[in-house]
This record gives structure tokens, C-alpha cells and sequence, in this order.
């Protein structure tokens, strides 16, 4: 009899802790399944906020790498549509403005690289008992990499500006109005080249791309002698005219070669090459 009443009480245990409510099933919760398999592991962590569609927040987590590859489980309201936002790899070089709100931008900061950031968005009906959403992000960054013949902090002092007419997006999906300037680092010295590398945001369109490079000759000495170059070149222009597509899902790298050792200043990049003139001999 004891046997009986244990049984008992723990069916009753278990049933009181489920959703029992027979006639209106609306009531009980929805599980959503979010699949992080397909997420790049370069992405250290992601940023997670769900919304009702009246824009209220029902959910925020932040997701390390490390769980990328077990289900990631939350309760959520049934009968609703649930808006996802999700951003990677958020760091210092951007602004997150509006915190915890579906009109949130993600915004460049100013004088730093542009971060790796990955975006992903989606809605959600939570009609059963489970819901399930695979997470597919966007490359929203492009890793510029320029080559220049020589070696430029010896021989030269050089210049290099990345300049956007967006500084970032709205998760709506529509672009933060602004320019956003990225100043190029110096990353390698090779045999015959040095090596600038920066970070850019997806853009609108390619048309306001341009990049500003200064080259100055240095002396002998140490010293700064005559400006040799001082253009603003609009790669945009050349990288849409040759097949480079800015609204990608996978946004594309940019590698470019810069050659000044002769009177003119030639650029390369993918497939077009670009030649500028200057004023006197390097």
C-alpha cells in the first residue's frame, strides 16, 4: 500500500509540473529549439534578444562558442509570432544603440577597426508545443587587405583611408546614415611589399567607397620630404564594375595591390586594375 501511494505521489509530482490544462492548450509554453550548428566558430559569442510583435522583450542571453554545437532551449509564449535578433562578435569597435529594442542600430565607432560582426534576424511563430529555428548568420564585415610595392614605412611615409557613407545598419535592415572613416594599420613587411590591413561594414552600395591615400617620400635622414600622392580613389566603383556584390550574405574579402614605384600609381584589386597619374617621378 505504501508502494501504491509512492507511485501515486510522484505521477501527481510529475503531472502538476506539467501543462495540464486540457481545455485551452494556448495557455502552456512553446520550447524553441535554436540550431547554432551552422554558425562559423570564429564567432566568439553571440548576442541574443527575442521580441513580442508589440516589441516587448521576452528573452536576452548572450551564447559562447562552446555551446554552439547542443540545442539551445528557451521557453517562449505560444500562439506568437517571436522576433529574433542575433549579433556576433560585438566588441569594442561597435555601438549597440537602443539596448533592448527591435529598432536597435549597430553603429562603427570612430578612430577603430571596424569589429568582425555577424548578424542574424528572423521571426518565429510559436504555434505548437515546439518551435525550431536554424541560425544562418551574415558576414556584415570585409577584411581589406593592401598590398604596396616597397617598403613603406622606410623609403615612404604612407597613408591609407578607408572611406564609407554608412556607419553601420538598423536591424531593420536599413543603413545608418553618416560617414565612417578606418584608418589602414600597418600589418606586414615582405620582401618587395608592405602589407596594410582594416575592417569595413557592409554598405548600402559600392558607389561610396573610396579609399585616401597620401604618400609622402622620407629623407635620408629620417625626415618627412614631398607629398608624392594624394588621391581619393574610388575603389567601389571599380570593385561593383567588376563583379563584386556589397549585398552578399557572405560578404566578400577586398585584396588590393598598390604599385608606385614608376610614374604612375597603379591599383589592382579582384579583377580590374586602375592607373592614376602623378605629378612627378617616385
Amino acid at each position: 500500500m505504501k508502494r501504491m501511494l509512492l507511485i501515486w505521489g510522484l505521477v501527481a509530482g510529475l503531472l502538476a509540473g506539467a501543462c495540464t490544462v486540457l481545455e485551452d492548450r494556448s495557455v502552456c509554453p512553446c520550447y524553441l529549439t535554436v540550431d547554432l550548428t551552422k554558425v562559423d566558430k570564429g564567432v566568439r559569442e553571440w548576442q541574443m534578444w527575442l521580441f513580442t510583435p508589440e516589441g516587448e522583450l521576452l528573452y536576452k542571453d548572450t551564447v559562447y562558442r562552446r555551446s554552439y554545437s547542443a540545442p539551445y532551449i528557451i521557453q517562449v509564449p505560444r500562439n506568437k509570432k517571436v522576433q529574433c535578433l542575433m549579433w556576433g562578435n560585438a566588441r569594442s569597435g561597435t555601438l549597440v544603440e537602443e539596448t533592448f529594442s527591435p529598432a536597435t542600430s549597430l553603429i562603427k565607432k570612430e578612430d577603430v577597426l571596424a569589429d568582425s560582426l555577424y548578424f542574424f534576424a528572423d521571426t518565429i511563430s510559436t504555434w505548437g508545443e515546439d518551435s525550431r529555428m536554424k541560425v544562418v548568420p551574415r558576414k556584415e564585415f570585409a577584411t581589406v587587405d593592401i598590398y604596396m610595392q616597397g617598403w613603406a614605412d622606410v623609403e615612404y611615409e604612407v597613408r591609407m583611408v578607408m572611406v564609407c557613407g554608412s556607419k553601420g545598419f538598423y536591424v531593420t535592415g536599413d543603413f545608418y546614415p553618416g560617414e565612417a572613416s578606418t584608418e589602414m594599420e600597418l600589418f606586414s613587411l615582405g620582401d618587395y611589399y608592405t602589407q596594410f590591413r582594416g575592417r569595413i561594414l557592409r554598405q548600402s552600395d559600392t558607389e561610396n567607397i573610396l579609399l585616401s591615400l597620401k604618400i609622402r617620400r622620407r629623407k635620408m635622414d629620417g625626415t618627412l620630404g614631398e607629398e608624392l600622392v594624394n588621391k581619393d580613389i574610388p575603389i567601389g566603383k571599380y570593385l561593383e564594375e567588376n563583379g563584386y556584390n556589397i549585398q552578399n550574405a557572405d560578404l566578400g574579402d577586398i585584396r588590393m595591390e598598390v604599385d608606385y614605384s614608376y610614374t604612375n600609381l597603379k591599383i589592382k584589386a579582384e579583377d580590374w586594375e586602375a592607373t592614376y597619374k602623378i605629378a612627378e617621378e617616385i
